[in-house]
């Protein structure tokens, strides 16, 4: 019968509109990472990071405006904000691509922020907003235990004794983590210590299995 024939046609059509999507889905995540993983673009992504000399727009105007930093600003911040609007179009998962680059675009956005804020009351109302818009998701995609901070209560948490700190950083158990903003206050032998914006830096030091001692002075 010609329904049947049909629901056959149906089918097959069906199938093979899932396979196309998920083909395109791979290939586009695929070029995705190739663009993250350049070197052109992982340069620029660490000037942003760790040798942008401006802190305000000001700076950022006079020193940075037709050189490295404001290529690197566009190049970088645009990669994100593509990829916000891509997963707000469903058009590729956030599974797929937030939890290997949601933490350093947190410190990116953490770096560049005053700049967009002022560039936006400026200049363009509506730089990088998919990009902003896509921090509560790699926030969740790479640390999840930081999302609803706010509702849900920090646990396991202690306060601990100099002596159990030895000990446990003696068998290495736990990493210790000096989170002083005072550079030249004293210093623990073997505390780890990194800029205190720099997201991707404490993460780093942070290793599976091991308790987290930090301190301040």
């Amino acid at each position: 019968m010609n329904w049947q024939v049909d629901a056959a046609i149906a089918s097959i059509v069906s199938a093979m509109a899932v396979v196309t999507s998920t083909i395109f889905l791979v290939e586009i995540t695929a070029h995705l990472f190739q663009i993250w993983q350049s070197t052109e673009f992982q340069e620029d992504q660490l000037f942003l990071l760790h040798k942008l000399p401006a802190s305000t727009w000001e700076e950022f105007v006079a020193n940075g405006r037709g050189e490295r930093a404001e290529r690197a600003l566009h190049r970088v911040g645009g990669f994100y904000d593509r990829i916000g609007s891509l997963i707000r179009r469903k058009l590729i998962r956030d599974e797929d691509m937030l939890p290997t680059i949601g933490g350093v675009a947190i410190a990116v956005w953490q770096r560049i922020e005053p700049f967009v804020v002022e560039a936006r009351r400026r200049e363009n109302a509506f730089l990088f907003q998919n990009f902003e818009a896509m921090l509560p998701e790699c926030r969740e995609c790479y640390v999840p235990v930081a999302t609803d901070t706010a509702a849900t209560p920090v646990k396991d948490v202690d306060l601990v004794e100099p002596d159990v700190a030895r000990r446990l950083l003696g068998q290495n158990a736990a990493v210790m983590l000096d989170v002083s903003r005072d550079v030249t206050s004293g210093h623990i032998t073997g505390a780890v210590r990194t800029t205190p914006n720099d997201l991707t830096g404490w993460l780093a030091a942070i290793k599976p299995g091991k308790d987290v001692i930090t301190y301040c002075t």
